[in-house]
């Protein structure tokens, strides 16, 4: 009842039976036994075997019925050769332990493997005992009869071909062997995968004795499979083939390859895996398509690997030959056909790929080692598994520890020591990164595992026995170095061998781990924990300590590494404590272990920490980042806190969180609070000038960072002074700009103009933030360098406007918003009204005006700041930029009306006024004179023969505007100077005024005819002669000009006459400059006035006469023709009245024919007219006649000594 299929569904019943009887007949067993023997219908031992050992395949059948038929062999023993009984009672036992608790054995997933492991086992040792090789032969035709009991689809079949290919491996019979083989290929239903297994393994256990044999059968197949490809071909057109048969046949044949090569023999494999791989067998089982096909293939492919390394512990190793080629046939099998239509593809696709992944981890652990371009293909094939989804959990989870262990692999076996293996971690580590920092908490936690098992596997192979302090061999601190962990570099120095700290990139591999510290899933936390741990393990682990300039303390760094290991231990109990607190405990560890160099690349990567996707662990990264410059930065380098700072703002600009970037600029505070805040304020302003010329920073989503930074700067208690005082720095050292270059700068200077106008730029939208946003703090900064500020606006506005004479506009508008803001901010409500009124005017003398109007303003409502206003400004007189040179003689020319009560500072300005008036710009030059002669009443009479001087030589000036500025500036010092201060320099001030008395400028002219007249009080005592000289001088000039067609010139040559009348002594002058023609503008009045004063000359001045008509005839040709007109009839009128016959003869006919010219060609009518006038006036007049006869005189004379001759 026990070997006929009918009954196989009652085997533990019948196998119970027969143990109850053969127990119960215990003392008659032999003979019931021998009774078994004789009978024809009882099947013999073979058979009886063969049957029950495939019977107890399944460990989890109901009754028990392994342990029934285990039972029922260990009675039925005897019936089998007699060396038997012994073994299995011995070994039987311990295989009904393993099956008697059915529930604990279905804890384990492998459970079925393992048992039938253990059936193939028992076997193959019961027939080691037997070594009958009849009996064996015998038991192999049994088991050949056993086929017609199973189904294929019976897992009992493919143990069957296992116990079958367990046996032909014990016997030596090729002939036998190979119909046997033959035998089970053909009884095999290679469409079950399960089958198909069966049979692998079982070809693969016949191959560990008949290697040959087995090869050549898959030949065989092989080869007809490749005969019938047209056949598949046509067959597929035709509808009458289908590619799972294909797919099947395939998938049998790599299994049958691949547990050939498994169980082969170690010495022989070489050889026959060479052939396999070298004649590219294996490419032509590639075209399978179904997923349990391509899982076959993968697994040959794998136990090919496998059986390399076999052959390696065997003491048999060699290089798998085209590994790189079975790497590349594995991830092309590993992927998705894009057609796939195959039931729960997704689910049998992930096996699939964990089987590929699992093959790789085989392939890249045998030699030859990978190449660079192999291990960062198979990386870019499988990386992304880290991002596949978590269900379903039973199938993903080996998936990703595959993954894992693949990565490991790589690691371990592609460097040959130390150093080598070092850049390959990171590698591979920066690879994860972005898995470490995902917004997915999966893939964090994926990722995270894989860098801290990563770390692990380094640190075992790649660690020495030197500890923490450097010491060597047996100490407390550190364990022994394991010499066989590096292979066979016992030559090498151990320097050379293991990886220098260097190696590891410690500050880069921090930062990125960090975060994780504080990530919101505990378990991220706790593994970023230990990855921190193992690094800084591995760095102070290393065989030389590290440099004694690197400034870090080995003692303290161990006791750091103490505490972080403290905290860790506290994470694996799962503890009660807050996270947080954790967090800054790992920090402040953190912060000792790292050296400089490490600490500077940890700071210059916080970027991507910063900007991290999870909220916690990007405020964390700040944290971190604080703590580090705050206890570290006195360390840093300008370089360093440059690039830092660089970091910062790059991740301010890419958060996208308002809340997250105010806190990463407080990390920029302090940076700047802990390290140099100048170099921190300069970048800070070079990234806002790099902004403001590449971006619309008005429509910058979320606002703009830098204007965010500047608000906090401007809020910050110990930086908002700073700062301000920063920005002054800056825009008091801002280079030429192209509008502002004086004569002879260079090219250069403009190419830095250029480059420098952003950041001039963005230091006045920082001032413009610092008044509008400083808040309490702000403005008392503000109040506190109130003077640096006011003086750097004013010179910045000189500045701006001339930019916007060259039509640059947008600076004087940025400029007026931070000149209204800091108004605003102190409080000023007048100065603000006076840049409002004409801010932007860009004449110059309106900006001049405002400025002066500023200046005033601040005088009376801050009289306390003027000096110190006053002596910003007094040294800006020096700077190179014109506009702001004006600038600042503009604001001092006012602030000298209010330096009175400041004697020191009036000195100094009076100093650099007077030597600023030989300045490049002609507005310098008369804004500077207009400052001195605006010196406070009670101070100027000390200052007087020096601004007397200054006047003297600008009165000389080229630029009319300064000459201008000059006789004003005369006109209004002249009435408070003393006489020792005028009279040495009368001369020149008279003959300087004459020159400017013709000028085209009617202001010049009254300006210069009045300040001669001013003069007439010094012309006194010694000075009187020489004073009078210079009045005859003037007397024509005078008398022309009062009929000017200027209205001011009228006035001051009136003003003058009258001042200067009394020094010419002339009898009647007093009443005739009091007379209505006089002080009359009609033309009428104004010739009966020349007539009385012609009457005067001739009386009372007959020897000046000559000296008065030269000056007239000179000003026949005069520019206006109203005094040419004025000179016509002056000079008619003195030949008419005269009786000097030497004036008549010198200037009548010279006169009168001028008188006909212009009456005849003249284009002006009032010239036309007056000499028509002055004709008649000559001609009527007595001195015409004895003209007339003189001409005849002098013709008749002329004509006689003609004759003569």
């Amino acid at each position: 009842m026990i070997t006929p299929r009918a009954y196989t569904g009652a085997a533990a019943i019948v196998c119970r039976c027969i143990s109850e009887l053969c127990r119960h007949r215990s003392f008659n067993i032999d003979n019931m036994l021998n009774e078994c023997k004789a009978r024809a219908d009882i099947p013999n031992p073979e058979e009886l075997f063969a049957r029950l050992l495939v019977l107890v395949h399944d460990p989890l059948a109901r009754e028990h019925l392994a342990t029934q038929v285990l039972t029922v062999l260990c009675y039925l023993a005897p019936l089998f050769p007699k060396n038997i009984n012994l073994f299995w009672q011995d070994e039987v036992p311990k295989m009904k332990a393993y099956v008697s608790d059915t529930e604990d054995l279905k804890l384990d997933p492998s459970y079925q493997e393992k048992w039938d492991d253990m059936i193939i086992n028992f076997l193959s040792e019961s027939l080691d005992v037997i070594q009958g090789t009849d009996w064996v032969i015998s038991l192999g035709n049994a088991f050949t009869n056993q086929y017609q009991l199973y189904t294929p689809d019976d897992e009992h079949s493919a143990l069957l071909h296992r116990c079958l290919g367990m046996l032909l491996q014990k016997l030596d019979d090729r002939n036998y062997v190979q119909d046997k083989i033959d035998w089970m290929y053909t009884q095999a239903n290679i469409s079950i995968p399960t089958n198909r297994l069966g049979l692998a393994k079982a070809m693969g256990l016949v191959a560990a004795s008949h290697l040959d044999t087995v090869l050549e059968k898959l030949k065989s197949i092989l080869d007809n499979v490749g005969q019938s490809f047209f056949q598949r071909l046509f067959s597929f057109i035709t509808d009458r083939y289908r590619a799972e048969q294909s797919d099947d046949i395939h998938a049998a044949l790599a299994l049958m390859y691949g547990y050939a090569a498994r169980y082969a023999p170690s010495s022989v494999i070489e050889a026959r895996i060479d052939a396999l791989v070298g004649t590219n067998m294996l490419s032509r089982l590639l075209h399978v398509r179904h997923p349990t096909a391509k899982q076959a293939v993968i697994t040959a492919i794998n136990l090919l690997g496998c059986a390399v390394i076999n052959a390696a512990k065997n003491g048999a190793s060699f290089p798998l030959k085209r590994r790189d080629q079975l790497l590349d046939y594995i991830l092309t099998l590993m992927g998705r056909d894009d057609n796939e239509g195959f039931v729960d593809s997704s689910l049998e696709l992930l096996h699939t790929q964990a089987l590929a992944l699992n093959a790789c981890t085989t392939l890249v652990s045998v030699e030859p080692k990978l190449t660079i371009e192999t291990r960062n293909h198979v990386m870019k094939a499988t990386l992304g598994f880290f991002s596949i989804q978590n269900e379903p959990v039973d199938v993903v989870n080996p998936l990703i520890d595959n993954l894992i262990t693949l990565l490991c692999a790589i690691l371990l076996t592609s460097g040959e020591d130390g150093r080598s293996r070092a850049e390959q971690l990171l590698h591979i580590l920066r690879q994860i990164d972005q898995y470490v920092s995902s917004p997915m908490e999966y893939q964090r936690r994926r990722g995270c595992l894989a860098v801290h098992e990563m770390v692990l596997k380094f640190r075992m192979v790649c660690v020495s026995g030197y500890c923490a302090l450097g010491c060597h061999g047996s100490c407390t601190h550190g364990k022994q170095i394991d010499r066989t962990l590096h292979r066979n570099f016992s030559n090498l120095p151990l320097a050379f061998v293991l990886p220098s700290r260097e190696a590891l990139c410690l500050g880069e591999r921090v930062i990125m781990y960090l975060p994780r510290c504080a990530d919101t899933n505990s378990e991220v936390r706790k593994v970023s924990a230990q990855i921190l741990d193992q690094l800084f393990s591995i760095s102070l682990s290393l065989p030389k300590p590290v440099a004694p300039n690197s400034g870090m303390d080995l003692e303290l760094s161990y006791s750091a590494l103490t505490s972080l290991e403290d905290v860790i231990a506290i994470l694996r109990s799962d503890a009660s404590i807050d996270p947080s607190e954790v967090y800054n405990r790992i920090v402040s560890s953190v912060c000792i272990l790292l050296t400089r160099d490490e600490l500077v690349a940890a700071l210059h990567g916080c970027t991507a920490a910063i900007c991290d996707k999870i909220k916690h662990s990007a405020e964390g990264a700040i944290q971190a980042v604080i703590e580090l410059v705050s206890k570290r930065g006195n360390e840093l380098s300008e370089t360093d806190i440059s690039r830092t700072t660089q970091s910062l703002l790059s991740a301010a600009a890419h958060v996208a969180d308002k809340h997250l970037r105010l806190e990463t600029l407080g990390a920029v505070s302090s940076l700047a609070e802990s390290t140099s805040s100048n170099i921190v304020f300069s970048e800070v302003l070079a990234t806002a000038g790099r902004d403001i010329a590449t971006k619309d920073i008005s429509r910058l989503r979320g606002g703009w960072p830098m204007q965010d930074a500047f608000y906090v700067f401007s809020q910050h208690a110990m930086l908002s002074l700073l700062f301000l005082e920063h920005l002054i720095s800056v825009l008091n050292q801002a280079p030429v700009v192209k509008g502002d270059l004086i004569k002879g700068d260079s090219h250069s200077l403009l190419m830095e103009a250029v480059i420098g106008d952003d950041i001039l730029q963005a230091a006045i939208f920082a001032l413009t933030a610092f008044f509008r946003g400083g808040g309490k703090v702000g403005k008392k900064a503000v109040e506190q360098s109130y003077a640096s500020v006011l003086a750097t606006l004013a010179l910045q506005f000189g500045s701006c406007h001339g930019l916007a004479s060259s039509g640059q506009h947008d600076p004087l508008r940025a400029l007026l918003i931070a000149f209204q803001a800091f108004c605003e901010c102190v409080g000023d409500l007048e100065m603000g009204k006076i840049l409002a009124r004409d801010g932007e005017q860009n004449e110059k003398e309106k900006w001049i005006n405002i400025i002066g109007g500023i200046a005033g303003s601040i005088s009376i409502k801050r009289p306390k700041e003027v000096k110190t206003i006053c002596l910003t400004l007094t040294k800006a007189l020096n700077r190179p930029q014109r506009f702001q040179r004006e600038a600042a003689a503009a604001a001092l020319s006012e602030f000298v009306r209010y330096s009175g009560g400041f004697s020191s500072l009036l000195e100094q300005m009076v100093e650099a006024l007077c030597r600023h008036v030989s300045d490049e710009s002609p507005t310098v030059r008369r804004l500077c004179l207009r400052g001195l002669v605006q010196i406070p009443s009670v101070h100027i009479y000390q200052y007087t023969t020096q601004i007397l001087g200054v006047i003297v030589a600008l009165l000389d000036d080229l630029d009319e505007s300064v000459q201008l500025t000059a006789v004003s500036c005369l006109l209004m010092i002249l009435e408070s100077s003393p006489n020792d201060a005028v009279e040495p320099i009368l001369l020149n001030l008279c003959i300087r005024l004459r020159n400017l008395q013709i000028c085209m400028n009617p202001k010049m002219r009254a300006n210069a005819f009045a300040a001669f007249g001013a003069l007439s009080n010094f012309g006194v005592g010694t000075q009187r002669e020489i004073f009078l000289e210079q009045i005859h001088a003037v007397i024509p000039r005078l008398a022309l000009h009062l009929c000017d067609d200027d209205l001011v010139v009228r006035q001051a040559c009136r003003t003058t006459l009258k001042r200067v009348a009394p020094l010419m002594e002339l009898e009647g002058s007093v009443a005739l400059f009091s007379s209505r023609s006089f002080a009359s503008d009609h033309r009428s009045d104004y010739e009966d006035f020349l007539r009385e004063l012609t009457r005067q000359f001739v009386q009372h001045l007959p020897f000046r006469v000559d000296t008065y008509m030269a000056s007239i005839v000179q000003a026949f040709d005069a520019h206006w023709p109203v005094v040419q007109a004025n000179a016509i009839y002056l000079a008619s009128s003195i030949l008419s009245l005269s009786d000097d016959q030497h004036i008549l003869a010198v200037y009548y006919s010279q006169v009168f024919g001028v008188l006909v010219g212009k009456t005849s060609r003249s284009p002006d009518a009032i010239v036309r007219a007056t000499s028509s006038l002055a004709l008649g006036l000559l001609l009527k007049s007595t001195n015409s006649l004895s003209w007339r006869l003189d001409r005849v005189d002098s013709s008749r004379r002329v004509s006689d000594s003609e004759s003569k001759k």
